[in-house]
C-alpha cells in the first residue's frame, strides 16, 4: 500500500517497539535499572545491533532517523527554554557546576583540535572539535553541526558526530559504572543519604481543559510548533543574509537549537501576559522533552553507519579514547576542588553528563542517590543553564572560526586557534576560581585530596 511504501512510519514503529522492549526488559531483569544504564541506550543499541548494519534482521531509514535527531535536539532546547526557572540555579553548587560544564567543553576542544593537528594536518579539525559536540554536547548537537561542517569539507560529518557521540555513550557506561564501584570501594561515597523511609508521593497540578479547547498537552505541543517554526524563519533569514558565505550560513542551522532555546525564553513571559495565564504547563512541558529525549538518543545510537567508522577509525577511535581518558581523570580530579558537599556525586553526575547527557548523568547519579537527595542534580540542572553564556563563545565563535580556516590557511589557522581555546580555557578557569568557587586543593598530582 502507497501509505506505507516510503518506509518511514515502520522506522518510527520500531523506535517505539525497542525503547517498550528495553522498558519491559528492565522489568524482568532489574539489574539493567541497579546499574545505571538508560534504557533509550539499549534500545538504540539494540537496534543497530538487529538493523541492518549488523544482524539484518529489519531495515531502518537512516536519513529518517537523523532528520529525528536533528528536529528533536530543537524541540529539546525549546521545551526547557518554556518551562519557568528556579531560584535552585543560584546555589553554589550550581555556579561551580556552570564553569565545570564550560571547562570541560573548552578543554575537550583543545584536545580533539591538537590531537588532529599531530596526526595529520591535512586532516579536517571537525574530527577532533566534534569531541566535545558528541561527548559534552550530545548526539543531537553532533549531528547538527557535522552535517553544517560537511560544505567545509568533512565528508560524513553527520555520521560523524553521531559515532563519536554514540562513543561518548560507551565511555559513561563503560567507564562510568566502574567509576561508582571504585569510588564506593574507596569510602568516597560512603556517606549515606537519609530517604525518610518511603518515598512520598509528588501531587502534579494540571489545570481541567475548557470545554471545546485542545487538550492541554495538545497546547504544550502547539507552543512548541509555534516557537520552532519562528527558529526556522530565523535560522532562514540568517542563511540569506550570509549567502555569500556559505560556510557561515551553514553553520546557523547547525546552531539552530541556540536560536530556538532564545526564542523559547523570549515567549514564556509574552505566554504569561495572555488572558487565563499562560497555556505552558511546566510538569506536561517536561515530559514532552523527556518522550523527546528518548525517541532522538534511540534514533542516534540506531542510525549509526559502521561503514562510515571503519573508513575513519584511526583519528575517531584516538580523539574519542583519549577524551575519554581524559574526562574521566578532570571529572574526579575536579570533584574535591569544586564542591564542599557531595562531592562524589558531583564526579560521577559529571562525568555522565561530559561523556552523553544530563539525563545520561543523572542516570549514573541514581546509581549512588536512587533518590536524587544529593544537591548534585540541582547543580546540574540548574547548572546547564548557566554555563549558556560561557558556551556560546565557543560554539557561536572559537570552534567556527577553526572551521572556516581551514579550506584558506591550515594548518596555521588551526594553531593560531588552538592557542585561542588555550586561552579561553585559561580565563574560564581563572573566572572559576573567582566566582565559582574551584580551589586549587593540594597536592595537586592526588586525584582525590584529603
Amino acid at each position: 500500500m502507497k501509505f506505507w511504501a516510503s518506509g518511514a512510519m515502520l522506522t518510527a514503529l520500531m523506535i517505539v517497539a525497542l525503547l517498550l522492549g528495553c522498558e519491559l526488559l528492565a522489568r524482568v531483569v532489574p539489574a539493567l535499572r541497579r546499574i545505571g544504564l538508560p534504557l533509550a541506550i539499549l534500545a538504540g543499541a539494540l537496534g543497530l545491533l538487529l538493523g541492518e548494519q549488523a544482524l539484518g534482521l529489519f531495515a531502518l531509514d537512516v536519513d529518517l532517523l537523523e532528520s529525528v535527531v536533528y528536529h528533536g535536539l530543537a524541540i529539546v532546547f525549546i521545551s526547557v527554554g518554556l518551562k519557568a526557572p528556579s531560584e535552585g540555579g543560584r546555589s553554589a553548587g550550581a555556579r561551580s557546576m556552570a564553569f565545570a560544564i564550560v571547562a570541560m567543553m573548552a578543554t575537550q576542544a583543545v584536545l580533539g583540535l591538537g590531537v588532529v593537528l599531530l596526526l595529520d594536518t591535512a586532516l579536517h579539525p571537525g574530527f577532533g572539535l566534534l569531541l566535545p559536540m558528541g561527548f559534552e554536547e550530545g548526539p543531537g548537537q553532533a549531528l547538527s553541526i557535522g552535517s553544517a561542517w560537511e560544505q567545509t569539507g568533512l565528508v560524513n560529518g553527520a555520521q560523524i558526530g553521531l559515532i563519536i557521540a554514540v562513543l561518548g555513550y560507551a565511555w559513561s557506561v563503560i567507564a562510568g559504572v566502574p567509576l561508582v564501584i571504585w569510588g564506593r570501594r574507596k569510602g568516597w561515597g560512603a556517606r549515606e543519604l537519609e530517604t525518610g523511609g518511603k518515598r512520598e508521593p509528588t501531587t502534579v497540578s494540571v489545570r481541567p481543559s475548557e470545554p471545546g479547547s485542545v487538550d492541554a498537552l495538545t497546547a504544550q505541543v502547539a507552543v512548541v510548533g509555534l516557537c520552532y517554526l519562528l527558529t526556522w524563519a530565523v535560522c532562514s533569514g540568517l542563511a540569506r543574509v550570509f549567502a555569500g558565505m556559505p560556510d557561515i550560513a551553514a553553520t546557523m542551522w547547525g546552531f539552530h537549537f541556540i536560536f530556538g532555546a532564545a526564542i523559547a525564553m523570549g515567549m514564556r513571559p509574552l505566554l504569561a501576559r495572555l488572558p487565563g495565564g499562560t497555556p505552558v504547563n511546566d510538569h506536561l512541558m517536561g515530559r514532552v522533552s523527556g518522550l523527546t529525549i528518548d525517541v532522538i538518543t534511540c534514533a542516534a545510537l540506531a542510525a549509526v553507519q559502521i561503514a562510515v567508522l571503519s573508513s575513519h577509525w584511526l583519528p575517531i577511535v584516538l580523539v574519542t579514547v583519549l577524551g575519554g581518558t581524559w574526562t574521566l581523570i578532570f571529572a574526579v580530579w575536579v570533584a574535591k576542588r569544586a564542591w564542599t558537599e557531595a562531592p562524589f556525586e558531583h564526579a560521577v553526575l559529571y562525568y555522565g553528563m561530559s561523556t552523553g547527557t544530563l539525563p545520561t548523568g543523572l542516570a549514573l547519579l541514581r546509581v549512588v542517590d536512587p533518590d536524587l537527595r544529593s544537591p548534585a542534580a540541582v547543580s546540574a540542572v540548574f547548572g546547564s543553564a548557566g554555563a549558556v553564556l560561557g558556551v556560546v563563545p565557543l560554539l557561536m565563535g572559537l570552534i567556527p572560526m577553526t572551521v572556516a580556516g581551514y579550506a584558506s590557511d591550515w594548518p596555521g589557522r588551526g594553531w593560531v586557534m588552538l592557542g585561542a581555546l588555550v586561552t579561553y580555557t585559561l580565563i574560564v578557569f581563572v573566572l572559576w576560581r573567582m566566582f565559582g568557587g574551584l580551589r586549587f586543593r593540594r597536592p595537586l598530582a592526588s586525584i582525590w585530596p584529603d
